[in-house]
């Protein structure tokens, strides 16, 4: 039998060991370190351990389960898919990131700035939003916000399927 789970961007399904989803096309394993460094020139201070500098970073689809992320510098950083439970993400700018089906459950986002993020589809449960800058950030019916949590009080925009 064959283990299907569910692709990060378009939610069909797709098999456990798939490398692209035959549905949207998008690569959905992990990217490989030489992957990512061919297309991403700057995440070279990464290897360096300078964790300041990943303004355009791709990340898409990353296990970054519990890492250490706060004040890291993420503007306009590719975060689609990625895993980010737990992960401590205060005070690091995320403008313009695209964190799209990212999940991001549990994690602190105290102080970050989230302004015009793509956050449709992410999953927010039990996150710490605590002062995070959301002006302009998008999400959708999708988006999972913690409990008692009102995004358009925080100047999110929801964004309406067309019909």
């Amino acid at each position: 039998m064959i283990e299907i789970r569910e692709c990060p961007f378009c939610a069909e399904p797709v098999g456990r060991g798939a490398r692209k989803c035959a549905h949207c096309g998008e690569s959905i394993g992990p990217p490989t370190r030489a992957s990512v460094f061919a297309d991403q020139t700057d995440l070279a201070n990464l290897a360096l351990g300078d964790l300041d500098g990943f303004t355009l970073a791709y990340l898409r689809g990353a296990e970054l389960r519990g890492a250490y992320l706060s004040g890291a510098d993420l503007f306009d950083a590719d975060l689609a898919g990625a895993d980010l439970r737990g992960a401590d993400l205060g005070y690091a700018n995320l403008s313009d990131a695209d964190l799209s089906r990212a999940d991001l459950s549990g994690a602190n986002l105290v102080q970050a700035d989230l302004s015009e993020a793509n956050l449709c589809g992410a999953d927010l449960r039990s996150a710490n939003l605590q002062g995070a800058d959301l002006c302009g950030a998008r999400y959708d019916a999708a988006t999972v916000w913690p409990d008692d949590f009102d995004p358009r009080l925080s100047g999110a925009v929801k964004l309406i399927p067309a019909t």
